[in-house]
């Protein structure tokens, strides 16, 4: 499949769309909140993209093309969510999933790893066609011109340039000289105290830097040009003839430097792995400790939580002192453990047949202990919540365990279907993790949970919910509607109140946010305090 033509794309259509894009970008975004003109420029940036890429790329489907839905999903959070985290964590992923979409589309041919592909396109064929806005817009305007009124222009703005030092002398002088004719001067700057040059200038500054960026990187994605002598063509444009690659698993993550025994290129050197007996042994002596520590926590955690059966903990030991303890480390091993399980799984030498069960049974077992380490964090982080609230980051400590468990079930199903791409699919699961945690509604459930802990144990910090995002709100309404003793919440509702009329004192349709809209709905009743 052809993704790069020969012809050269037409510079001065590009020129006027990425001036349009400029002009739409400070419209959407100047002075104003972000809400519904993320999608919208997301949108319109596609759109210039595509049309301009008309016969670059190929027309047949593409696994890229996957891409766009998780950036249009993360752009439309900013219509949907007021989550300020979020909001700055999905500033930088957008441009980077754009980034990387758009370079995997136009550079399929290339062997290089696709993060090289990606910061040789943002910062070596950007920064390249960065002077070429001001080639074009001079070289049509020569165009347009006929050559001696070309030539007797460039003459004018070099006598304007000359006189401006000659015109500061004389006029300094002839006010010195007349007083009249100073105080006429005097009153020039009256003529135009309405307009705000440095605010013009700022906007025009905005817009033209939109309009380079926007030429530069669409420009050096559909003909990228050749920056280093040394290399006698683009290793992005494909090869007339190459060698197909034995394993797709090699071609696609060779940037994550990962690759096992079945699908190393045969000149990798063997000794660098490590020796299945030496994996062995460690595995052995990491699995004794593990097992030691799962039987403490079935008979602690999952023999009844301090219920009947259940044994009991220790003197002077409370159950929210102990979910308390040891839950860092707990995830920091089951890092390590994930660790271990990558590096031998790519980097141990395939032994003979038995010997290999062995080792993956072996690390079958690491992933089993694991899951039960997980576990105890997660039910030690559970009984924290319960005596001590729900927090942010406690509920996105949460997800992360949930996603680490996703992982290691991926690494055992690898054990046993060793054709399974094990790093495609972490990055597939770490893209649809994020995604997700996006749309989980992560105020609001903390709203609820915490209103639910309320409710059985009777106690609350209602200023904590009060620096929550707009989705606490409807759960704050109704705190207030069935619990009409906690006189503090109805500050807590006059502060979002005020906080949306500040926001909305000169908002436009651009700032429109659904989750905004309905706070302000339901917070209509209450006035803010005087």
């Amino acid at each position: 499949m052809k993704l790069h033509s020969n012809e050269r794309f037409n510079e001065k259509k590009l020129l006027l769309a990425s001036l349009g894009c400029g002009v739409v970008h400070h419209y959407l975004f100047y002075d104003r909140s972000w809400g519904v003109s993320v999608p919208v420029f997301v949108l319109g940036f596609y759109l210039l993209f595509y049309t301009m890429a008309q016969g670059h790329i190929g027309r047949k489907k593409d696994p890229s093309l996957l891409l766009l839905l998780p950036v249009g999903l993360l752009a439309l959070t900013y219509a949907l969510y007021t989550n300020m985290l979020f909001a700055v964590l999905n500033a930088l992923a957008i441009p980077f999933f754009v980034v990387l979409h758009t370079t995997w589309l136009t550079s399929r041919g290339g062997k290089a790893p696709i993060w090289v592909r990606m910061l040789e396109q943002v910062f070596v064929q950007t920064l390249l066609y960065a002077p070429r806005p001001f080639a074009v817009l001079f070289g049509w305007m020569s165009v347009r011109m006929k050559a001696g009124r070309s030539r007797t222009l460039m003459k004018v703005l070099l006598g304007l340039l000359l006189s401006v030092p000659l015109l500061a002398a004389v006029v300094g002088l002839l006010a010195s000289a007349d007083t009249m004719f100073d105080r006429s001067l005097a009153r020039l700057p009256n003529l135009f105290e309405d307009v705000e040059l440095g605010r013009i200038l700022f906007r025009a500054l905005w817009i033209g830097a939109i309009t380079v960026g926007v030429f530069a990187y669409v420009a050096g994605l559909l003909q990228p040009k050749l920056w280093s002598s040394a290399r006698p063509a683009s290793p992005y444009m494909p090869k007339t003839a190459s060698v197909p690659s034995a394993n797709v698993e090699w071609d696609v993550l060779a940037a994550d430097g990962a690759v096992s025994q079945a699908t190393a290129p045969s000149a990798a050197p063997s000794d660098l792995r490590l020796d299945p007996t030496v994996a062995s042994t460690v595995l052995i002596a990491l699995n004794a400790v593990y097992l030691l520590f799962a039987f403490v926590q079935f008979s602690y955690f999952f023999g009844g939580g301090g219920g009947a059966g259940a044994a009991a903990l220790p003197e002077g030991v409370t159950y929210a002192s102990y979910a308390r303890q040891g839950f860092a480390e707990l995830v920091v091993v089951t890092l390590i453990n994930l660790t271990v399980l990558i590096t031998f799984l790519y980097g141990v030498r395939r032994p003979g047949p038995i010997a290999w069960t062995l080792l993956r049974t072996l690390l079958a077992l690491l992933v089993g202990c694991t899951g039960i380490m997980l576990s105890s964090a997660y039910l030690r982080l559970s009984m924290y919540e319960e005596a001590y609230g729900y927090t942010v980051t406690r509920l996105l400590v949460h997800a992360f365990m949930i996603f680490l468990l996703v992982l290691f079930v991926l690494a055992l199903v690898k054990l046993w279907r060793e054709k399974l791409p094990l790093l495609r699919y972490y990055g597939i699961t770490a893209l649809a993790a994020y995604v997700l945690i996006n749309y989980m509604g992560i105020d609001a459930m903390i709203a609820q949970n915490n209103i639910k802990r309320y409710e059985n144990s009777g106690v609350i910090d209602v200023g904590y919910l009060g620096g929550l995002s707009f989705e606490a709100v409807p759960h704050l309404v109704d705190l207030r509607k069935n619990h009409p003793e906690l006189d503090a919440v109805e500050g807590v509702l006059h502060n979002f109140t005020y906080r949306l009329e500040r926001q909305e004192g000169s908002a436009s349709w651009t700032e429109f946010n659904v989750s905004k809209r309905r706070a302000s709905q339901m917070l209509q009743p209450v006035k803010p305090a005087r």
